[in-house]
């Protein structure tokens, strides 16, 4: 009892601390009745609670701990100290442990990788605005004529029109590229259009590394627990409680989670079932209706292509009209482009349902169709803003005067040649432009998704079961389902928008941060009011099946920005304002830049003598790691095979 030891020794208090806590880890084993071990285990809890919190602020277990001395202990202390902040510190920690412990591993790996993405995002936004707004802001020539609002739009450049359409003073901003100077050196040696060159590529280049890490990560830890993976069942049932737990609440979490878990574990149960169905007896049928499914899915990814160039088109002929556009008009393209990508997914589900493959191959084909289709919304977005063909666009026509010294800029727009020295369009402020509004409304669908298809239908299903003649919680119309995959690949489709659109709005990493909180915030709301799981999870759902896809997308996402660079000429403002490509404000900094003798090492690195052997060194050290990794991986399946005998 608490009387027995005195409240003044430390070191009694510690001991008396371990003897119970060695009650509560044994006292399933001790041949008492389950009244007494209720009633001991109470009773030891009640006193671990009362003493251990306030023991720990004397120097009781610096007295225990004499053995290991006091730098060990101290140097315990702050590593308990680092993790504590650690845990404190890292973003939404507590939300996603909650939401897991309620609806298991899968459904918080949703939220895991949302967090990761908001990570990436921060360091984006980190890198262009210290390397690019800033130094715009500080020592950019602010009087440049193209900086300006023209007069006939100053009156409504803080309308609410005008900043819904990111135009008036939010066009002549640093959100965009076209506000960026020209001018090869600023202030003290500062190479704006330089270094918006390299942060475009360092945005690409740090994606990639965080990417391959991540995935590098999930690897080592996929491997470390791959031996749970064969007596699931065993594991889950023998070896799931924590008989260190104290606490009522954290005991009913971790109930909580083994629950959910045991639910999960259906997925095993229906591939057990399904390799006992017989075949199919009536084949042909079901290859008439593969056929009709895919036929069907074909069709919608056709209609999604053609709505999306359609719009495009037609945005694009409004501009030839001499008229104000209405909200509608404005932005068409971005609401088409939402529809489309958050309807055509449900049809997709609403066809699969009829192939009747395996629930694990339904999810594969599921989750590549809806890749497919946000791939293909992306790239006819990206071909529809970008073809040279369009009226849109700007096309210059460069001449040099050679009489004064001076280019002379002539405009085919709107089939008109424009006077030199008038203010001209800017194509990549108009792709920046509707990414941006693509990126807001694309926001506002999903919030809007939510509050429709899942809050509201919640309370209808709650308040309205009791009145109805069947069972509205599990059948028609029943809770919406919190659809792991489709949710994470619209994750995925998001960042492959942010990652195209950063090179042409450089804040545009900044927003997808506000973006991805809130939907962080909604989504767990969601999911903990109104949403239930998704009835079959299955391995498709791992963390770096995500991050594949993710990585697949970031090579396709990278492609327009290269095509930018290299094949589609500069319009008349930006940074590379009067050059012929892009990229070659790296030649001219290697011309007028870099010491003679720099650039005769470049040259000489730059020649096969150097290349060839490089090559060849590569790809021997590529052949001696696999090697290696073969071997490791015959050691570690020998291994396996000794243990299971």
């Amino acid at each position: 009892t608490d009387d027995d030891v005195s409240d003044n020794d430390p070191k009694e208090i510690l001991e008396k601390i371990q003897e119970q806590k060695d009650i509560i880890a044994n006292v399933r084993s001790r041949p008492w009745s389950m009244k007494k071990k209720l009633k001991v285990l109470d009773a030891a809890r009640r006193y671990v609670e009362k003493h251990e919190g306030r023991l720990s602020k004397t120097n009781g277990y610096s007295e225990a701990g004499k053995e290991v001395g006091f730098v060990g202990i101290a140097w315990r202390k702050f590593k308990r100290t680092a993790n504590n902040v650690c845990v404190v510190l890292t973003p939404w920690d507590m939300r996603i442990k909650t939401i897991e412990s309620y609806f298991g591993s899968g459904v918080a790996s949703y939220f895991i990788f949302l967090r990761w993405l908001v990570q990436i995002n921060v360091i984006m936004a980190i890198i262009t605005t210290a390397f690019l707004v800033v130094p715009e802001i500080l020592v950019g020539n602010t009087t440049a004529g193209y900086k300006q609002i023209p007069v006939s739009e100053r009156k409504s450049k803080w309308d609410l029109h005008t900043i819904w359409s990111f135009g008036g003073r939010l066009q002549h901003s640093v959100l965009f590229y076209g506000y960026y100077t020209n001018d090869r050196v600023v202030g003290n040696g500062y190479r704006i259009p330089l270094a918006y060159f390299l942060v475009g590529i360092a945005t690409f280049a740090y994606s990639f590394m965080a990417l391959l890490r991540k995935m590098a990560k999930n690897s080592r830890l996929n491997g470390s627990a791959s031996s749970e993976d064969d007596y699931t069942f065993s594991w889950r049932l023998f070896s799931s409680w924590d008989y260190t737990i104290g606490n009522q609440e954290t005991a009913e979490n971790k109930s909580a989670a083994i629950a959910t878990c045991i639910t999960f574990q259906q997925k095993a149960i229906v591939e057990e079932q399904e390799k006992e169905k017989k075949e199919y007896t009536r084949v042909k049928l079901l290859i008439f209706l593969r056929v009709v499914a895919n036929i069907l899915v074909l069709l919608l990814l056709a209609g999604s292509l053609y709505s999306i160039q359609f719009a495009v088109n037609r945005a694009q002929s409004l501009e030839n009209e001499e008229r104000e556009s209405t909200f509608w008009e404005q932005n068409e393209l971005s609401i088409v482009v939402t529809a489309v990508t958050m309807i055509t997914p449900s049809l997709f589900e609403v066809i699969g349902s009829m192939e009747k493959y395996h629930p694990r191959n339904t999810l594969r084909i599921q989750l590549a169709r809806i890749l497919m289709l946000y791939l293909g919304n992306l790239y006819s977005l990206m071909i529809g803003l970008l073809a040279p063909g369009n009226t849109n666009i700007v096309k210059k026509l460069m001449s040099y005067d050679r009489i004064n010294g001076s280019y002379l800029e002539h405009e085919v727009f709107k089939n008109k040649t424009a006077v030199p020295g008038q203010r001209t369009e800017c194509w990549e402020t108009y792709v920046g432009q509707e990414l941006m509004k693509l990126t807001i409304i694309d926001l506002i669908s999903t919030v809007l998704t939510i509050l429709i298809v899942d809050f509201i239908r919640a309370l209808f299903v709650r308040y309205f079961n009791r009145c109805c003649c069947w069972d509205m919680e599990n059948q028609f119309p029943e809770y919406g389902e919190f659809k792991i995959a489709e949710n994470v690949l619209h994750l995925i489709y998001n960042q492959g928008i942010t990652w195209v659109g950063t090179f042409f709005s450089p804040l545009l990493p900044a927003l997808n941060v506000i973006k991805l909180t809130l939907i962080m915030y909604i989504r767990s709301w969601a999911l903990a009011t109104c949403n239930v799981p998704h009835q079959r999870v299955f391995r498709a759902s791992s963390n770096n099946f995500y991050l594949a896809m993710l990585l697949f997308m970031l090579f396709l996402s990278l492609l327009p920005t290269v095509w930018v660079i290299v094949k589609h000429p500069p319009s008349s403002c930006g940074p590379f304002r009067n050059r012929e490509w892009m990229y070659t404000i790296v030649t001219e900094t290697m011309d007028n830049d870099i010491p003679s003798w720099m650039k005769k090492a470049l040259g000489y690195l730059t020649t096969p003598v150097v290349i060839l052997p490089s090559i060849l060194l590569l790809v021997m050290v590529i052949y001696y790691l696999q090697a290696i990794a073969r071997s490791s991986k015959e050691a570690n399946n020998r291994l396996k095979l000794q243990l299971h005998y």
